[in-house]
């Protein structure tokens, strides 16, 4: 028998322990959805990567986008600059409490000359790490680390000479003929190639007294094909040749008529 809609049920069975539970409780909970919630799951999207920090920026540490031998090359420029440091600091007490004229003043050059040598690293560090050596202008990027290294061994090499600046110079020569070795690697060399920026901008030189390039005319490439040329105009054939002989000459006697004819008159 089929129950209208809207009848109760038939009543539960009081023995029934589910039925003296009391009614279920539902299965789900509605929450209304909040748009300024939190999200609670995992994001679908792609998870960028965290910026590199100070120490991976300028060479410090490893950075993904940069091959480990130029890595290598800017901490040994740091500890060159941390040696170099140490020498400046080592000689200015030096020459503090040094006594002989030529001492002192040889310490005194010692420092202003290990001050340029901090100064020319900081710039070689700056364009490696920034990849900006071709600021410099050189065709050749490598010309820059020559000139650079170069400065910085000829203060190690004049150091290695004193009693005070011989192991500081010593380690300051290792980290330059590392930095050297390291440059002629295949990953450095294809660093130096490909990264944009250590390159020069090439400025085309324009002379003075040139005139600017006048610009091309249009060309119609969407116009249809232009009247057809005229075919070229030829000359007619030649027809049979004349019998009729040419008129004579202004001033030429008429030709006499053959024996017997009558004479024309003269």
């Amino acid at each position: 028998m089929t129950m209208p809609p809207g009848t109760p049920g038939p009543p539960a069975d009081p023995r029934d322990p589910a039925a003296a539970q009391g009614p279920s409780q539902q299965s789900f909970q509605y929450r209304p959805h909040d748009p300024y919630g939190a999200f609670a799951g995992q994001p679908s999207g792609p998870v960028l990567p965290p910026p590199p920090t100070w120490a991976q920026r300028w060479g410090i540490l490893p950075k993904d986008d940069r091959p480990r031998q130029v890595t290598v090359i800017l901490q040994a420029l740091w500890i060159h600059l941390a040696v170099n440091a140490l020498a400046v600091l080592i000689a200015l007490g030096a020459a503090l409490v040094a006594a002989l004229a030529f001492s002192f003043m040889g310490l005194f050059g010692g420092i202003v000359f290990g001050l340029v040598v901090a100064a020319v690293n900081l710039a070689l560090i700056w364009a490696v790490a920034r990849e900006q050596l071709g600021r410099f202008g050189f065709q050749d990027p490598r010309m820059v680390f020559y000139i650079g290294l170069g400065v910085m061994g000829l203060n190690a090499v004049c150091g290695a000479f004193s009693v005070i600046r011989f192991l500081p110079s010593i380690l300051e020569l290792a980290a330059l003929a590392l930095c050297l070795v390291l440059l002629y690697t295949r990953p450095v060399r294809a660093w130096l190639r490909d990264r944009p920026g250590n390159w020069p901008r090439k400025v085309p030189v324009q002379h003075p007294d040139a005139r600017p390039a006048e610009p091309a005319p249009p060309v119609w490439r969407d116009a249809g094909p232009g009247p057809a040329a005229a075919p070229p105009v030829q000359p007619p054939p030649p027809g049979p040749p004349s019998t009729t002989p040419p008129p004579p000459a202004p001033g030429t006697p008429p030709p006499a008529a053959p024996p017997g004819w009558p004479q024309p008159p003269r």
